[in-house]
């Protein structure tokens, strides 16, 4: 465990790294498509190249937030309650994950 702030702090800035060009990609794109229809948005979405950066997004995204709330836990929740709460962060996280991903494909693969 000598090394967990060091890796952690490393994950935390290399997830973020990754994050950048990504959200840039999402928000140019989503400006981009601003008042395009529900089909079309699908379409937009189920071209491969979008879907892959969509789930890149998600999963770094969710590693991302999963990593910053373990943080937060460590630094102000009580000793006996962390346990807990780093299960709860983590199931949490692979919830909103898993469901962003689970939303993404079927708005791009099945309507």
């Amino acid at each position: 465990m000598a090394h967990k702030g060091t890796s952690t702090f490393i994950a935390q800035r290399a997830s973020a790294v990754v994050l950048l060009p990504l959200a840039v990609w999402l928000a140019w794109s989503l400006a981009a498509h601003a008042g395009d229809s529900y089909e079309e948005i699908r379409a937009w979405l189920g071209a491969p190249v979008n879907a892959v950066l969509m789930a890149g997004f998600v999963l770094a995204a969710a590693f991302h937030m999963r990593i910053g709330l373990g943080e937060v836990i460590d630094d102000y929740i009580h000793s006996g309650l962390r346990g807990l709460c780093h299960a709860a962060n983590w199931l949490f996280s692979a919830a909103v994950g898993l469901a962003a991903l689970y939303a993404a494909w079927r708005l791009a693969f099945a309507g």
